[in-house]
């Protein structure tokens, strides 16, 4: 009778273990060919002088991150994309925090003013940038069409060219196009908050200010926390905002770290050295964003 029990044991162990690999196997070669080998490959590359079109790189040692330490462009596009990548965290960080709040005590309409700004976020990285494009065309564009019918021609300037301006423009791109997303998840994180603890506070004379900093901001802080390490990723891989409106232009003022990559290795066939400055923002993002969610934790914690 134990022997039989053991076989039918194995028997089941057997299935399990085939049923699994059926449904996961896929998934799993699928990540492991796209993900983690092309990852492999690029550190491996990144210790040559691979072109992208070579068939025999020559090994170089760690030549490519020396010279990371006196490129300029990288120094660059790395001050373009901290500054960006500031602005997307504070931003969808708490800009979508109060937008969600004002949205919440909305009343009326309020599926179609909620549609109306998750719209943006729909609509591709293309289309959103070209729009952007038509908007800040000097000659024919819709801000400063509008600007010289209100007899403000004055103020017209390419917007995109102007090397003090351009940096803002790009993350109004952003903004525009990611506020709906960051807002949705406040939004459905206040859906959670118990009515009780509303109706207490109001017993309690408690205003608007006392709810928010007492039960809405502590209850919202686990939102908090995710939207900031999505915003920090939205930041540093900032890449088809730039392709489509500025193409690192005016010089190489919106180089961002992502363009950069692109930049060396597709356009001026530099694949070993661009290998090598992803590997660098990679391990740079992981610990920066290793740190923000530990501080973050920690605010939870103590909240």
């Amino acid at each position: 009778m134990s022997l039989f029990s053991t076989q039918v044991r194995r028997g089941a162990a057997w299935r399990d273990g085939l049923a699994s690999v059926i449904l996961c196997g896929p998934a799993v070669l699928l990540y492991g060919g796209f993900i983690v080998v092309p990852a492999l490959l690029g550190f491996a590359y990144s210790l040559t002088d691979w072109t992208g079109w070579s068939r025999h790189p020559r090994f170089t040692g760690l030549a490519n991150f020396r010279e990371l330490l006196g490129d300029r462009r990288l120094a660059a596009a790395l001050g373009f994309t901290l500054f960006e990548t500031l602005l997307i965290v504070v931003f969808f960080s708490f800009g979508a925090m109060l937008l969600a709040l004002l949205l919440d005590r909305l009343t009326r309409m309020k599926g179609l003013i909620r549609g109306l700004f998750f719209y943006p976020y729909v609509l591709s990285i293309l289309v959103s940038g070209l729009l952007f494009r038509y908007l800040a065309n000097y000659r024919q564009g819709a801000i400063n069409t509008l600007l010289r019918a209100v007899g403000l021609g004055g103020w017209a300037q390419d917007w995109m060219g102007d090397p003090h301006l351009v940096a803002w423009f790009v993350f109004a791109l952003v903004a525009w196009g990611g506020l709906g997303f960051f807002t949705t998840l406040y939004l459905a994180n206040l859906q959670t908050i118990p009515l009780e603890l509303y109706e207490a506070a109001r017993m309690d004379g408690a205003g608007a200010v006392a709810i928010f900093r007492h039960i809405q901001f502590p209850m919202l802080i686990p939102t908090l926390t995710t939207n900031s390490v999505l915003a920090l990723i939205t930041g540093i891989n900032l890449f088809g905002q730039i392709v489509v409106t500025t193409q690192g232009g005016p010089g190489y003022r919106t180089f961002s770290i992502g363009y950069y990559i692109y930049w060396l290795g597709v356009l001026n066939n530099r694949q070993g050295y661009a290998a090598a400055v992803s590997l660098v923002c990679f391990l740079a993002l992981l610990l920066l964003a290793a740190v923000q969610v530990a501080l973050l934790r920690r605010r939870e914690v103590t909240l």
